[in-house]
């Protein structure tokens, strides 16, 4: 964790002005309109969202784009579980996004807890090579029962286990007492899957419950006697209009030939009325709109700012509409995109816990917290979550969730993991995140540091990412893969092949330092680095397709490594996996030898 206190001078003029116009009215003023609106995508409610963004911008003088694409949308409505006695009397039990809605009766079977979880975990494991976890490994056949497991926040790979184990219904023990969170099953990014994965859509019923019913649950399955439960559900899944609102601001200082620009974004849609998840980051959003807007003669690049509907329902079908939409401007100029998630929770301190950011984008960001704020700080990778649409695409990131309560309050309180609202467990995915979960001098702290942020992104004559940074944690990755595998397989290709475009990224730097290289140039291979590398860091599908929608170690094309502990070396298993290993080892050496060749000399 890294904490510095502001430099004398830690802002220029430019950015003191910024921040200085920032103030709370607009946006509590929006945070109000949006807590009388449960904003779920497809609804009136979301749509009066839209509308007030729009009327805003307009008061703003902020040129916008409002576009109205049909999303595949899982509206989950309610569910019940009744168990063969008659005496089980749970209090609220919700279904989740992309459900199947039906009704089946089955053997209650309690499977245990999922090894993994979407909320991820916080040690130096996230950035490194890590043994992959096979959820329910120990699980035997679940044909028509019903798997009752301790999952948490439910891992959507592990919802895919139970399903694939043949389980009729899934319910999901939650640790709050009071109200389970809600959620989404569908491992599909964007809520649409291509005609050839349409099978990735859970075809099971699917509910989650709090603790204490959790535990009566529990004691049912096992009692002695076996029992049947009755799980039903009711989802609408569909395909929805849902607004996607953005603002484009033209940078008044800009080389006429220069289409770069940031894509600076949030989610609108809701889960209930969503204040610190995230009307925060929309009342963020819609105030660096105006400001920057006001202050676009310095601009470099121009500003995107888009409010995504279907993240709550559609698993980013917003975000990833406009992925699919602008691909190729988005290939070709957007130089970052950053994320504004959750900001402004009261009670939040300190960019620990949930803020994260790509390895090249360090620099900048922990300036921009140092010199803004002040505040405590730790490098967090960003997880497969979020609006995080553009990693196939290549794009440098920063930020999914923004502040966070510190953890010792959240042990005092007795909160258990989740990944919004600053970490207030009484908040996030339930019904009372609202208007007295948000704090205004933190929200304004928050704007002002995603200020100071952007407009280092959109001002700097060389973009600031430090992919010398970038290469030694691939690097490390690569390692700690060559020594999971052991004698098993050998990566040393791809360190090799890592060392030589290190090497090359250093003299690049070093040279745009030296001013021997001019800044369209340089900025060009910057981008060009940001493609190759965000994508063998991130993902491992197509350029322009979406990766599934769970965690993932880094280097996702090697994660398998891990597989070869199950197996003895003369098992069929154990020669498939080299197979595997050496075609994606192929593949990332022939990247990285293109990409060492697109580099300046």
């Amino acid at each position: 964790m890294s904490q510095q206190p502001p430099s004398e001078k830690p802002l220029d003029s430019y950015e003191s002005e910024l921040t200085e116009s920032v103030s709370i009215d607009e946006p509590w003023a929006l945070l109000e309109e949006f807590a009388e609106l449960v904003r779920v995508s497809g609804t009136e409610d979301e749509r009066r969202a839209a509308r007030y963004l729009t009327d805003r911008l307009e008061a703003f003088g902020v040129e916008y784009e409002r576009y109205d694409p049909e999303l595949y949308i899982s509206q989950p409505h309610s569910a019940s579980i009744t168990v063969d006695d008659g005496v089980f009397e749970p209090g609220p039990v919700k279904t989740v996004a992309f459900s199947a809605a039906t009704t089946v009766t089955g053997e209650l079977v309690y499977v245990g807890e999922a090894e993994q979880s979407d909320v991820g975990n916080d040690d130096d494991s996230q950035y490194h090579a890590v043994n992959i976890t096979r959820p329910y490994a120990d699980v035997d056949d679940l044909s028509g029962k019903i798997a009752l497991t301790a999952a948490g926040s439910l891992s959507i790979r592990a919802t895919r286990v139970l399903e694939e184990k043949g389980a009729a219904g899934v319910i999901a023990i939650h640790e709050n007492e009071r109200e389970p969170h809600d959620g989404i099953a569908s491992s599909v990014w964007g809520g649409a899957p291509p005609y050839d994965e349409r099978e990735r859509i859970p075809d099971v019923p699917i509910a989650n419950v709090t603790r204490p019913d959790g535990d009566e649950l529990r004691s049912y399955a096992d009692a002695e006697a076996t029992h049947e439960v009755t799980l039903e559900t009711d989802v609408t899944t569909d395909w929805m209009a849902c607004p996607i609102v953005e603002a484009r601001i033209e940078a008044g200082d800009a080389d006429p030939d220069n289409d770069d620009f940031v894509l600076l974004h949030g989610h609108y849609d809701s889960w209930g009325v969503g204040i610190a998840d995230n009307a925060t980051g929309d009342a963020g959003l819609l105030e660096l709109a105006r400001v920057f807007d006001e202050h676009a003669d310095d601009l470099k690049r121009d500003l995107r700012v888009a409010w995504w509907p279907g993240h709550s329902t559609g698993r980013y079908a917003g975000s990833t509409w406009y992925a699919d939409e602008f691909a190729t401007d988005l290939v070709e100029d957007c130089v970052a995109h950053v994320d504004m998630d959750s900001p402004g929770a009261k009670g939040s301190t300190e960019y620990v816990d949930m803020a994260c950011w790509m390895p090249e984008m360090h620099g900048v960001v922990a300036s921009a917290i140092e010199d803004a704020t002040g505040a405590p700080y730790s490098e967090n990778r960003p997880r497969r979550a979020g609006d995080y649409s553009f990693n196939n695409l290549g794009l440098s990131g920063a930020f999914t969730l923004s502040s966070n309560i510190p953890a010792d309050v959240r042990e005092t309180m007795r909160w258990h993991t989740v990944g919004g609202c600053g970490g207030n467990a009484d908040a996030w995915h339930l019904s009372t995140d609202t208007l007295d979960k948000a704090g205004k001098p933190e929200l304004v702290r928050d704007i002002r540091m995603y200020a100071v942020l952007v407009s280092r992104l959109l001002r700097s004559d060389v973009l600031p990412h430090d992919h010398a940074r970038n290469v030694e944690r691939h690097q490390s990755i690569v390692a700690d893969y060559d020594d999971l595998a052991g004698d098993a397989f050998d990566f040393g290709p791809t360190l090799d092949a890592l060392e030589e475009v290190g090497d090359a990224v250093e003299a690049f730097h070093d040279a745009v330092d030296a001013g021997e290289v001019d800044p369209t140039t340089a900025n060009e291979t910057i981008k060009t680095l940001s493609r190759t590398l965000t994508r063998l860091n991130f993902v491992s599908d197509g350029q322009f397709e979406q990766d599934p929608a769970y965690n993932r170690p880094p280097y996702p094309r090697y994660e398998n490594t891990s597989m070869f502990e199950l197996y003895d070396e003369d098992d069929d298993e154990y020669r498939f996996l080299q197979v595997e290993l050496q075609r994606a080892q192929n593949d990332a050496v022939f990247e990285l030898s293109r990409l060492r060749d697109q580099l300046p000399n």
